[in-house]
């Protein structure tokens, strides 16, 4: 993988629209990139193109086009970091699309870089529990409470864990199938009837004495949680995109979004997401949106760095390459779609620090100190300050984060949905159309 200035990315392989292939493998011909190796989907219309030697071709480039470097940086978008030099990748894309370009009257091949997803990453803020971690989809660390000096302690849930199926009376959502693309699942018990997954997208906790596994690797068994507790009467699909870092691809996950059409789920929860150093939308999600929102309602987090300018004043940035060029504007995708529904985090009455005030963002629900399901056992923290590791005995914990809100309004949604009356599009609207409770409208910013 490769690290942008904010984005990061697969460094060897370009998406290309399964049309323009023949073009982009010609021009390629040309370069001493080595073997090519595709991957098609159909659905998308789409092609994963890895290329053996992406630092040869380059190479060739710097070497036989005089100011390539240069006028990759020129082409940059206004406000990007300066200084930065572009990648193999990055010179590799520019040529391709100045040599189609300058042949074909501005015409160039649609294609794209192979982002890597993860859960909209959190950024250290005050409140809400504390200093948070950067890394995965909460603002901090799941845990079930704070001790007085910071340890992570387990106490008994606040949640009663009620029985999961009633046969003889109708529950909210019932009917309704909510797709749930994010990490393996853990099998907690109080989910149990609510979902279906096959046996390798179950997350198996290590006995007694293993490396326990990552906090992040919690975050599907948190969502589901939350969308059962809201809509105990649905169907959770779940497919793992992420893997125990909560880290994946754009190209696999939006394969597997794809694979939703004609499967009967009426809602899909994207608790995940990435920055892109131009701003513009990666193109296999976009490909993958545009197919699946026409069928599908997509409920997604807007972010948590709406108040990352704020703490870089204050020197509350922890070091991370990734955040040198990240802004409370800064759009992450998918939920910056205009076809998805991105939801913002509240703490109370009030908009969280860290969920952004922009104009992509529709609903908001809370997303401080939320309570849900959770792993059982030990788990291994990724903050470096505190204790390494925390213990949850009774299978709940506590998350901060607009991944958590997203789910809130897709069990929401799933809950007011009926299938052959209501719609999934037809619930939301009802539930913007009069609100109440903690999920409302997001009033948009006029600047």
């Amino acid at each position: 993988m490769k690290q942008g200035v904010i984005e990061t990315y697969e460094e060897n392989q370009l998406v290309v629209a399964i049309s323009d292939l023949a073009a982009v493998r010609g021009a390629l011909g040309d370069l001493p990139v080595g073997r090519q190796v595709e991957e098609h989907d159909e659905r998308l219309g789409l092609a994963l193109l890895t290329l053996a030697d992406v630092g040869a071709g380059a190479a060739e480039l710097r070497a036989g086009h005089s100011g390539l470097a240069g006028r990759v940086k020129r082409a940059r978008p206004a406000g990007s970091p300066t200084g930065i030099e572009p990648s193999d990748l990055d010179l590799l894309i520019f040529w391709l699309r100045e040599h189609f370009g300058s042949a074909y009257s501005g015409w160039v091949p649609t294609m794209g870089k192979n982002r890597v997803i993860d859960p909209v990453r959190g950024l250290p803020y005050v409140g809400g529990g504390g200093e948070g971690d950067p890394y995965f989809g909460g603002s901090g660390d799941p845990r079930t409470s704070s001790g007085a000096n910071g340890e992570t302690i387990a106490e008994a849930p606040v949640l009663a864990p009620p029985p999961r199926w009633t046969p003889r009376a109708a529950k909210p959502g019932q009917g309704v199938r909510v797709g749930l693309l994010d990490t393996r699942l853990y099998p907690n018990e109080w989910l149990a009837g609510g979902y279906l997954a096959a046996a390798d997208d179950l997350l198996q906790i290590p006995a007694t004495g293993g490396t326990p596994p990552p906090a992040s690797a919690g975050h599907a068994t948190f969502i589901a949680g939350l969308i059962l507790r809201r809509a105990p009467g649905a169907e959770l699909v779940v497919r793992p995109v992420l893997n125990n870092k909560a880290v994946g691809r754009a190209w696999d996950v939006a394969r597997e979004m794809a694979s939703f059409i004609g499967s009967g789920v009426d809602i899909l929860n994207l608790s995940f997401g990435c920055y892109t150093d131009d701003g513009e939308p990666p193109l296999v999600l976009a490909r993958a949106v545009s197919l699946v929102s026409a069928e599908i309602l997509l409920v997604a987090a807007a972010g948590n760095h709406g108040d990352i300018d704020e703490l870089r004043k204050e020197g509350k940035v922890k070091d991370a390459s990734w955040t040198s060029g990240l802004h409370d504007r800064t759009p992450v995708w998918p939920a910056a779609f205009d076809e998805v529904v991105a939801v913002g985090a509240t703490d109370g009455d009030k908009l969280a620090p860290f969920s952004p005030e922009t104009p992509w963002v529709d609903v908001t629900a809370p997303g401080v100190n939320v309570e849900s399901t959770y792993m059982t056992g030990k788990v291994k923290l990724t903050e470096s300050d505190g204790s390494p590791t925390a213990t949850f005995s009774d299978g709940f914990a506590y998350w901060n984060g607009t991944s958590f809100a997203a789910a809130t309004v897709s069990g929401a949604v799933a809950a007011k949905t009926s299938p052959g009356r209501r719609t999934a599009r037809q619930a939301l609207a009802s539930i913007c159309e009069a609100p109440q409770g903690d999920i409302r409208p997001f009033a948009k910013p006029d600047r």
